[in-house]
């Protein structure tokens, strides 16, 4: 199946994923593992070495069968780190046996010359996650400074295999600008399509470490600058979330299309909804993206698609963007971006929003329709 870009030339990448996949098909993260052999300061599920695991049986019974039924064609395995499951490579067979495309989402610390081989026979590709481009960035972020090395060598073997797919990047203040120019290089280098760059933002273990962590506007823009030149045909810089310094309209949200599935069963809309929803500052439940469970519900499907989260909540349901000139042409931004900042579904999208002031930053205002 093949994934159409959310982000283009005319809208600005505001959601956090940067591809999706046409309706009625749907793609499915699935959380197979919650336990880490690394803690990374910006940890979105806030990861730990204890945590736990999808038994085989159940992902072979009830997972993916399910899935199936709710039209996911696409699969990402996540965690944790979803290659030490000790399961992990028959829970690849399995899906792929169901002609499922799979991709691993790994921090690339655990793989071994034998599951890449065979990762390599099964078709499946690796989107790794690189957090700067030496020890005292990279690892000294993801909790171990040793990790950086053997990272990186990795993505040497995945690149020789053939399976590396993107590098996944959290720009921090532990890693010089100029690093993300060599990442991009590196990536180039191994033949990686892509390379996403996201900043950090507040939710999981980020809500604690943006404050110190984060990189600044300036610093943002200096590092699009530095990145942008490898984008290319044989590269995809995407640059998720970055200051929309052009001013262009903001791409839409894919709650429903891009579901999620958590390790204990719990299916949600949107990872990112749920994740938002369980900060401090959030104003929502997290019940409210979550339309039930894969091991107890056996209509999750029908679930799906009853909940219809775009006609339950009004993205963009306010004054500001309501009398937008860009109103038809803007998807409104990320939800759950508003909802981690404290704010409620149909409210500004303000990091990304071109219109609405940004205290001194130097955001350029664009002109409102007449009343």
């Amino acid at each position: 199946m093949i994934a159409r870009s959310i982000a283009t030339d005319e809208v600005v990448s505001s959601c956090y994923f940067r591809t999706t996949v046409e309706q009625p098909f749907r793609k499915a993260l699935v959380q197979i593992n919650e336990d880490c052999n690394l803690r990374c300061a910006h940890c979105f599920v806030s990861a730990t070495r204890v945590g736990n695991q999808m038994p085989l049986a159940e992902v072979v019974e009830m997972v993916i069968p399910r899935l199936a039924e709710c039209c996911v064609r696409r699969v990402t395995l996540t965690g944790g780190e979803p290659t030490i499951h000790p399961d992990f490579l028959d829970i690849v067979r399995a899906f792929r046996a169901a002609g499922m495309d799979v991709g691993i989402c790994t921090n690339a610390t655990t793989l071994n010359y034998v599951q890449i081989a065979a990762l390599v026979e099964l078709g499946v590709h690796c989107n790794v996650s690189l957090d700067g481009f030496a020890a005292d960035s990279h690892g000294k972020f993801r909790g171990d400074r040793d990790s950086f090395a053997v990272t990186v060598a990795t993505v040497e073997k995945l690149g020789r295999a053939g399976i590396l797919q993107g590098l996944l990047c959290t720009p921090n203040t532990l890693a010089q600008n100029e690093e993300y120019a060599r990442l991009c290089a590196f990536a180039r280098a191994n033949g990686a399509r892509y390379v996403l760059l996201n900043p950090l933002g507040s939710m999981g273990r980020g809500v604690k470490s943006k404050a110190k962590l984060a990189k600044t506007t300036l610093h943002m823009r200096e590092i699009f600058e530095l990145t942008a030149p490898f984008d290319g045909p044989d590269l995809d810089i995407a640059h998720i979330r970055f200051p929309n310094t052009e001013g262009r309209p903001l791409a839409g949200c894919e709650a429903g299309t891009i579901i999620y599935v958590f390790t204990p069963g719990e299916v949600t809309v949107c990872p990112y909804l749920v994740f938002a929803a369980r900060t401090p500052a959030s104003r929502h439940a997290d019940t409210e993206f979550i339309v039930g469970n894969i091991f107890t519900d056996p209509d999750i499907a029908a679930r799906l698609d009853d909940y219809r989260f775009h006609d339950r909540y009004q993205v963009g349901a306010n004054a500001t963007c309501t009398a937008c000139s860009m109103n038809t042409r803007c998807g409104k931004g990320c939800p759950a971006a508003v909802v981690a900042g404290g704010g409620r579904i149909g409210g500004v999208d303000a990091e990304q929003c071109p219109v609405v002031e940004d205290h001194g930053e130097g955001r350029r205002l664009l002109p409102l329709m007449p009343a």
